[in-house]
């Protein structure tokens, strides 16, 4: 009896370990700044480089990252980015992913914006916030 407990109890841990879940990507908060930039503008490359910066380099630095776009004073986006602690690697770049997707289509032309997730949050701004 107690081998047949011992190999259930390592079936469910083989088991889980292959069982993948999706990051939660439900929307708790969001909030886009009123004043808008021209998106043929400066603004439009910086803004660009920052969210993508955002979503690829966070799940490699310790899930919170912040960063200054390297364009011109007149062209300067900020931008931080975080992931609940307890996801995967891959599902942080995912949320990170749905989060920049939200932020460019719903604050499309906003010189800022951010969005919170269950497991990751985004924001983009004109000014430094950090």
């Amino acid at each position: 009896m107690r081998v047949l407990i011992t190999f259930l109890i390592i079936g469910m841990f083989l088991f889980s370990s292959f069982v993948r879940s999706e990051p939660n990507t439900k929307e708790i908060n969001h909030i886009c700044n009123g004043n808008m930039y021209d998106k043929s503008g400066p603004f439009a490359l910086s803004l660009a480089y920052v969210v993508e910066a955002l979503q690829n380099v966070t799940p490699n630095q310790g899930y919170d990252y912040y960063i200054t776009s390297p364009y011109p004073n007149d062209a300067l986006a900020y931008g931080h980015a975080t992931c609940n602690s307890i996801i995967e690697f891959s599902d942080c770049g995912l949320c990170l992913s749905s989060a920049k997707s939200f932020l460019l289509s719903t604050c499309d032309g906003s010189i800022g914006g951010q969005v919170e997730f269950v497991d990751c949050s985004m924001r983009y701004e004109q000014y430094s916030f950090s």
